[in-house]
C-alpha cells in the first residue's frame, strides 16, 4: 500500500461529500454524452427472474419480476460508494415523466410471451423514488393506477426522505409497497465514511415504522469496502444481514463495492481499494447461506454486478 500524507489521511479516514463530488469529475466528464436525458424513456426496461421467499432452508420459489431503471434527477446525499447517479438526470424529473416511462416498460414488454405472469414491479431511479425533485408529488395518483396490475410494487428510497409520502402511497395502492434500502454496513467506524447519514437505530426505527404500516422492505448491503481487511469485511456483512433479518428484512441482497464513480477510483489508484473477486463474493455468500439465523428468514442474493465479466462463473 502507498505511503499517504497527512493531507490525504483525512479524505481515506472520513471524507466528506464535497470530497467526493469533487472526485468524480472526470468520471462526470466521460459520461457527458452518454448519459441518458430522455426523461420520457427509462434507462433500461427487463423481465429478470427473482426469488419471493424461502420454501425449505435455501430452496427458494422464484417469481417474474418486471424492472424499470428510471431516468430521474440526481440523489442529493452523495454517498462514497455510489455510482449510480451516472445514471440520472442533469435536472429535477420533469412532471408526468415518471409515469410516461412506466407507459414505455409496460408496452415494451406487454408483447412477451410470459408477461402475464408477471406479479411484481421494480421501479428503481438511483436515488429516492419519494424525492419530490426525483419524482414529483403530482405524478403519484397517476403512478398507483400504472401499478394497479401489480402485486408488488418495490421502489427504491432512504428513511430521512419524503416518509410521510411514502406511507400514504403504500395505502392507496392494491399491491404491497415494498421499500428498498442501503444499508450498505453497519461496522461502526464505517458509518460517517459511507456519507450515507444512516445510522443502524435510525435504520431499525425506520423498519418498524415500515412493519407497522404492513409494509414490506429489502436492503442492499456491499461487501468488500475500503478500510477492512478481507475476513473482516466477511465478519461486518454476516453482521449486517443479521441486523437486517432482525430488523425485519423480507430480502437481502449482497452487492461487491465497485469503482467507477471517480472517488473509489482514486482510492484504488491510491492502493486504500481493491475491489473484490467472484471467489471472495462465493465466500461470504456461502456464510450467509450456512448461517441458520436466516433459516426460516429473508431471501438471500448475491448480486454480482460490477465484477470484472471474466470473474463470473
Amino acid at each position: 500500500m502507498k505511503q499517504v500524507s497527512s493531507a490525504q489521511t483525512s479524505v481515506f479516514v472520513e471524507p466528506s461529500p464535497q470530497e467526493v463530488m469533487r472526485r468524480r469529475l472526470d468520471v462526470a466528464n466521460q459520461d457527458a454524452e452518454s448519459r441518458n436525458q430522455d426523461a420520457n424513456r427509462p434507462n433500461s426496461v427487463f423481465l429478470e427472474w427473482e426469488p419471493s421467499r424461502r420454501i425449505h432452508g435455501n430452496e427458494i420459489e422464484p417469481t417474474r419480476v418486471l424492472t424499470l431503471l428510471l431516468a430521474s434527477s440526481e440523489c442529493s446525499l452523495r454517498c462514497s460508494m455510489c455510482d449510480l447517479w451516472r445514471n440520472t438526470l442533469s435536472q429535477p424529473t420533469p412532471p408526468g415523466a415518471i409515469p410516461r416511462q412506466i407507459e414505455y416498460g409496460l408496452d415494451h414488454c406487454r408483447e412477451q410471451n410470459d408477461f402475464a405472469a408477471v406479479k411484481t414491479i421494480k421501479l428503481y431511479n438511483s436515488g429516492n423514488f419519494f424525492d419530490p425533485n426525483t419524482t414529483p408529488a403530482g405524478d403519484d395518483a397517476r403512478l398507483i393506477q400504472l401499478c394497479e396490475p401489480f402485486d408488488r410494487v418495490v421502489v427504491e428510497n432512504h428513511p430521512s426522505i419524503g416518509t410521510r409520502r411514502l406511507y400514504e402511497f403504500g395505502k392507496r395502492l392494491r399491491g404491497k409497497l415494498e421499500v428498498a434500502v442501503g444499508l450498505e454496513c453497519i461496522a461502526p467506524r464505517m458509518l460517517k465514511r459511507l456519507n450515507k447519514r444512516l445510522h443502524p437505530l435510525q435504520f431499525f426505527q425506520f423498519a418498524k415504522r415500515l412493519r407497522d404500516a404492513d409494509i414490506d422492505f429489502r436492503v442492499f448491503l456491499i461487501h468488500g469496502l475500503p478500510w477492512l481487511m478481507p475476513n473482516e469485511a466477511i465478519r461486518w456483512t454476516v453482521l449486517s444481514a443479521r441486523f437486517a433479518a432482525a430488523a425485519g428484512a423480507r430480502h437481502i441482497s449482497v452487492l461487491p463495492c465497485r469503482a467507477g464513480n471517480g472517488f473509489m477510483d482514486y482510492l484504488q489508484r491510491e492502493g486504500v481499494f481493491t475491489p473484490p473477486t467472484h471467489q471472495q463474493m462465493q465466500d461470504v455468500f456461502a456464510r450467509l447461506q450456512s448461517d441458520p439465523r436466516f433459516d426460516n428468514g429473508p431471501v438471500l442474493t448475491l448480486d454480482t454486478w460490477g465484477l470484472d465479466p471474466d470473474e463470473v462463473v
